[in-house]
């Protein structure tokens, strides 16, 4: 018993230095960014595609970006999470794979398989309405709410943004008269189809600057930088920051060492000014939220958009 004690300890001791060699050797060899959306005209993919260069200055190994579209974001997020945790393999995930399909049951991963590196940016969704509306921010809204029909038109019940405007009803004390449209079109509120709607800020701006419609609120952490005086959700006490964000994720076992430095470095790019030209070119919005605090919001969305599914009869 006690040779086998003492050969456990001399195996043990043997193998520590190997893996602290085998840390301290990483990267030594190519590092790939899975994104789950096709290639062509999507932000996500051209921000990372442009700062590739930088992280392979700043890491010393190619790095170079993968789509695999399909099944909703899935198949790759899936990939991701039952690839080996050695810091090689990356993915540029959003909310939905990550939060709201996974409290459907739609993956055969879990939150908790794949560790955030940090969120990193988000497509600018707003919730918008006629210009002459007779409310222009979500108190005024929540008000007209309660002793009026508002008819809200969305993507469907399960899309992010309709959930953050199911929390707004919520906690405002209102309900909405909802209906999902395939092709969502700002022109449903313009002729009166639809009082709101939840839409990506850019297909609204036309709308804007002609004054057939107005903002509401932002469904951002921080307010739109080309429409400053409209707050945030979070600004007028309607619900967390939440945003279809979009983070930078591992599989959950990788080494903290390996991971804190992907962050540092990906963060680091992404602050570049040539990076974040880029950004705001192809229209998401930044904001660079540390590994803790993604987690702290993603525990919280999971609690709360499972509640607001749960009532909506989305999930049991």
């Amino acid at each position: 018993m006690r040779k086998r004690k003492m050969i456990s300890a001399v195996l043990a001791f043997l193998f520590l230095p190997a893996a602290a060699g085998m840390a301290a050797q990483w990267p030594s060899k190519p590092i790939q960014i899975i994104i789950p959306w096709p290639a062509g005209n999507d932000p996500s993919t051209m921000v990372t595609t442009a700062m590739t260069p930088h992280l392979s200055k700043e890491l010393g190994v190619p790095v170079k970006v993968v789509n695999k579209p399909g099944g909703g974001a899935v198949l790759a997020t899936n990939e991701l999470a039952q690839s080996r945790p050695d810091g090689y393999t990356l993915g540029l995930i959003s909310i939905g794979p990550m939060i709201t399909q996974v409290l459907r049951g739609k993956t055969p991963y879990k939150n908790q398989d794949l560790k955030t590196l940090g969120l990193i940016w988000s497509s600018p969704f707003t919730l918008a309405c006629r210009g002459d509306a007779p409310y222009s921010n979500l108190k005024e809204l929540a008000a007209y709410g309660k002793t009026h029909e508002l008819r809200l038109a969305h993507w469907g019940l399960g899309a992010v943004p309709t959930l953050i405007a199911m929390k707004v009803a919520q906690i405002g004390g209102f309900k909405w008269k909802e209906t999902a449209y395939k092709n969502l079109n700002p022109l449903l509120v313009v002729k009166g189809d639809a009082d709101v709607i939840t839409f990506s800020t850019p297909g609204l701006k036309d709308y804007v600057e002609t004054g057939q419609m107005k903002l509401l609120a932002c469904m951002l952490p921080n307010r739109l930088p080309q429409y400053p005086d409209v707050p945030t959700v979070k600004e007028q006490g309607f619900g967390d920051p939440y945003s279809i964000w979009f983070g930078i994720f591992v599989p959950a076992k990788t080494p903290d060492d390996i991971a804190g430095r992907l962050s540092n470095t990906f963060f680091k790019v992404m602050a570049l000014p040539e990076i974040q030209d880029v950004i705001q070119k192809v229209g998401v919005i930044a904001h660079p939220t540390g590994p803790q605090e993604a987690r702290k919001q993603m525990d919280s969305e999971l609690a709360n958009f499972g509640q607001i599914m749960k009532e909506l009869g989305i999930i049991k």
